[in-house]
């Protein structure tokens, strides 16, 4: 008689379905669509790639006086804000706008930062003032790029004049630096009063009314024209001492 095997009888479990494989494109090879989709179901497309205008920095021409209310809104901005820039009345504005000796900064058909040239003393100097950008895009290198272009308007306008700065911040005071600017004493600077009357507003204007415009808290730094070494000066109070300010 015949021995039959162990399990005589019985039949051998069947074994598990195998799971259907999983393609690149997410389709299984039963045809199946992908988990979480089903037949039919648009594919999933990337966000648009939103592009940021662009910001467009030159020099002001006649029409953007349209843009003199906004830009006095953003100087009382930043004053009120605690910065030490002089309010300009819509007339300053006007005329350094016409004048073309002002820079813009427009993102949008939209202004977002301004800043002016003035000469003083029949052209012999130069100052760069009223430079503000929106608080949005601050830190975003258009103070450099609005001074850059100022500097390029001073020498193209006034060739033979020396370009100075007065100013509180370490911020200017390193860029205008890094631009070639040299610290000298307030004797350096121009004599022409109506361009300190600019500092009148400023809280240390009392320290530098008492030290007869010879020294104050602000730094003082020039360009000179290319080409024309500064003559240094030793500065001198009212009676003909040398001044605190000659420590510069």
């Amino acid at each position: 008689m015949k021995k039959t095997s162990s399990g005589s009888g019985r039949r051998r479990a069947a074994a598990p379905p195998r799971a259907p494989s999983v393609h690149r494109n997410g389709s299984s090879s039963n045809g199946a669509a992908p988990r979480g989709r089903r037949h039919g179901d648009a594919e999933e497309k990337p966000a648009p790639l939103v592009l940021e205008p662009p910001i467009e920095v030159r020099v002001a021409r006649p029409a953007d006086v349209a843009w003199i209310a906004q830009i006095q809104g953003l100087i009382r901005e930043a004053h009120e804000a605690g910065a030490i820039i002089a309010l300009r009345s819509s007339d300053y504005l006007a005329h350094a706008i016409r004048d073309r000796r002002a820079v813009v900064v427009v993102r949008h058909g939209t202004l977002v930062g301004f800043a002016t040239a003035h000469p003083w003393e029949s052209e012999r100097y130069v100052s760069h003032s009223a430079m503000v950008v929106s608080p949005e895009l601050r830190g975003r290198g258009l103070a450099r790029r609005m001074k850059s272009a100022l500097v390029e308007l001073s020498r193209k306008r006034w060739p033979n004049a020396a370009i100075l700065s007065l100013t509180l911040s370490p911020q200017v005071e390193q860029m205008n630096k890094s631009f070639g600017f040299e610290p000298v004493p307030y004797c350096d600077l121009t004599k022409d009063p109506e361009f300190w009357k600019g500092c009148e507003g400023c809280i240390h204007f009392a320290h530098l009314k008492r030290n007869q415009q010879q020294d104050c808290h602000c730094w003082a730094g020039l360009l000179m024209p290319v080409g024309q070494p500064r003559e240094k000066i030793v500065p001198r109070d009212a009676h003909g001492h040398p001044s605190a300010s000659s420590s510069h």
